[in-house]
């Protein structure tokens, strides 16, 4: 009973230690350094408390071992999971479709994103590129729409540093 005690403590212990890491790594990303060190101060306690409890029964607790690898594969998945829920950052994504632009145009208008498009010219001649702004937590959403209506498009998104005005979807005007 007491493996079986100590295991579910490390197990869970190292979820919460390594959630915490992957949300401190974001914070980090954002330049929010109070709360990344107090965050990670958090993680680092509980941290040393699990290795030092898997080390102090190394010899014969298999079972602290297994819940330790296991409790940093859930937690990292929990953590990631936390940070996208949370995120607020701006993603810009271009979506190029050969056949469909206009319709894909059209439908993430009518869904209530801004879309901005622009002509570019490709190896077979000209194409029509659009871009959505629109928070981190809306790309689910957003790729599922595109991909409805023209699987074969090309998507790529990256992160915005700073913005000023526009539309963005999802996000209210102050």
């Amino acid at each position: 009973m007491n493996i079986l005690f100590w295991s579910l403590m490390i197990f869970f212990g190292r979820i919460i230690d390594v959630s915490l890491g992957t949300i401190r790594i974001n914070f980090i990303v954002r330049r929010k350094k109070t709360i990344a060190a107090i965050v990670g101060f958090v993680e680092v306690i509980i941290f040393v408390a699990i290795i030092a409890k898997v080390i102090q029964d190394i010899d014969n607790n298999l079972y602290g071992i297994l819940a330790y690898g296991a409790g940093f594969a859930i937690g990292t998945i929990i953590g990631m999971y936390i940070s996208d829920k949370f995120s607020r950052d701006l993603l810009s994504t271009n979506i190029i479709s050969k056949f469909k632009s206009e319709e894909i145009e059209s439908t993430l208008r009518d869904e209530g994103f801004g879309a901005t498009s622009y002509y570019g010219f490709g190896k077979d001649g000209n194409i029509k590129i659009i871009n959505v702004v629109c928070r981190s937590n809306c790309m689910n959403s957003l790729h599922k729409t595109i991909l409805k209506i023209d699987p074969n498009s090309f998507i790529t998104s990256s992160l915005i540093g700073s913005q000023r005005g526009g539309f963005i979807f999802n996000i209210k005007k102050k």
